[in-house]
């Protein structure tokens, strides 16, 4: 009885010490159903990609990082490898790219060596996407459920972020993308998502991903896609501060506003307002050509003048020539950092070292945002092709302000207080002065967004002499015939 009892008793600590193994395993990421080795080849040949498959190396355990790639790519190159990280690069249109693959630990010390090796990918500088399952949240409105946020790894998640310069991608569908599927003391986190750097932008202009529906995993799976969306060739009129620095630039204005133009007040303000577009468009064009052109010859000018001095030294002739190409880079460089500052539209930026390359990254990322991709019609369809989305919207807003039978009540106003007295009403109709005008026009903020007319502010305080008369001549026709011509606030 004795032997049996032992016997009995080891092949219970070694059950449960085999137990508490296999919950390490599953604690520290899990383990696939399927080795790598034993996946049968021909589905992922069905399917169009290749039957190689690169995957990472986890000591004894199996891999949990795979990498396939379709037939027509050529085989990618491994850049780093680890237990939570495969990073491989490839050739896209000539242009080097670094694509990383990740599945970190769940412990935070451990995460800490991700962090490491994914700055060791940062210092290559070629176009990188990262994306998978981080383990870990940067916002405490990524987590929903019981249990408390834990701001030490969000902390450090988020200066990782921010020492490598990465972007997240705008993110379509659901919010989170892990849950424990539990009916009570039901948690739900965003754990999985990518990341992209400046110069991954600039190869493939415009990204995000699409968090898909879950299924047989607690993890959704995300979509990463890298698509260039066509820039619409309707772009509407955009007038900029620096061209009221050019000194041709009031002559230009006074010149086409001083033509004789026939019709009503506000019908005069529209159609110069119009000429002076007109005309603007063509002068901008010849006074400011491509600025991001003009600002790489006027450093390559530079350079040549320099590197000139430097081999056969300094005379009048090179000293002059280097003289006239920094003054020509000098304001090569104040245009396009003030083109860039007002598409990036921060107004905190005003003064201190040049922000040309913060404010070109804040568009490309605004831009990106705020494209849409996909739209999902009333009966629950999904287009994602431009021209069918373009259509869908033009006939949904023209159902939506089409006319419609309206039955008038004129009982009901009976109902409503008298708030305003008759002093007040007149003083509310009556025709401002030139003077009360001019005011309201000095009171606008001359760096807001511009209107359907497409100048803003600025340009009426700086041109106010010469358009003056015309700006407050449709104002008050305006208070005296109570309303605007059809057309007057049309947009593009």
């Amino acid at each position: 009885m004795g032997v049996q009892a032992i016997d009995k008793a080891t092949e219970m600590i070694e059950k449960g010490t085999e137990a508490r193994e296999k919950k390490k395993k599953k604690k520290k990421g899990g383990e696939p159903m399927v080795d790598s080795v034993s996946f049968p080849a021909c589905f992922f040949n069905r399917l169009g990609f290749m039957t190689e498959i690169i995957h990472n190396s986890r000591l004894d355990n199996v891999p949990n990082l795979w990498v396939v790639w379709k037939n027509s790519l050529a085989r990618p190159v491994v850049v780093q490898s680890s237990e939570q990280m495969i990073s491989v690069s490839m050739q896209w249109n000539g242009q080097q790219v670094v694509v990383s693959v990740i599945h970190a630990s769940c412990f935070r010390a451990e995460r800490r060596n991700l962090w490491v090796e994914m700055g060791i990918v940062a210092a290559l500088s070629l176009p990188w996407v990262a994306l998978g399952d981080f383990n870990a949240t940067l916002y405490s409105h990524e987590k929903r459920g019981p249990g408390r946020f834990n701001v030490g790894p969000a902390v450090e998640f988020q200066a990782m972020v921010d020492a490598y310069d990465l972007i997240s991608s705008p993110s379509q569908g659901s919010k989170f993308t892990w849950t424990n599927n539990r009916c009570r003391g039901h948690v739900a986190v965003r754990l999985d998502r990518s990341f992209f750097n400046a110069q991954w932008l600039e190869v493939f202009g415009d990204c995000g991903q699409k968090v898909l529906h879950r299924s047989i995993s607690d993890h959704a799976p995300i979509l990463f896609s890298s698509a260039a969306i066509p820039k619409p060739r309707n772009a509407p009129f955009r007038f900029h501060h620096f061209w009221m620095e050019e000194e041709s630039f009031k002559d230009l204005v006074r010149d086409v506003w001083s033509k004789e133009v026939r019709g009503g007040p506000i019908g005069k303000l529209v159609y110069k307002l119009r000429a002076v577009k007109s005309a603007l468009k063509g002068w901008a064009r010849q006074t400011f050509p491509n600025l991001d052109v003009a600002l790489k010859d006027a450093t390559e000018e530079v350079e040549e003048v320099q590197q000139t001095i430097d081999q056969v030294g300094m005379f009048d002739e090179l000293y002059s020539r280097e003289a006239e190409a920094k003054t020509k880079l000098l304001k090569a460089v104040e245009m396009h950092e003030n083109l860039w500052a007002e598409k990036a539209r921060c107004n905190w930026a005003k003064l201190g070292d040049r922000n040309s390359k913060f404010f070109h990254l804040s568009v490309k990322v605004r831009r990106i945002k705020n494209s849409i991709r996909t739209l999902k019609k009333q009966d629950g369809t999904v287009v994602s092709e431009p021209l069918q989305m373009a259509k869908y919207v033009s006939l949904f807003f023209e159902n939506f302000h089409k006319a419609d039978h309206c039955i008038d009540h004129m009982e009901l106003l009976q109902v409503i207080p008298n708030e305003v007295n008759r002093e007040d009403s007149s003083i509310l109709e009556a025709i401002p002065s030139r003077e009360e005008i001019k005011k309201v026009v000095w009171g606008l903020d001359p760096d807001s967004s511009s209107g359907p007319d497409g100048f803003l502010g600025a340009f009426f305080k700086q041109c106010w002499e010469i358009v003056g008369d015309d700006f407050c001549g449709a104002v008050i026709a305006f208070f005296r015939c109570g309303k605007l011509p059809n057309g007057v606030k049309n947009s593009f």
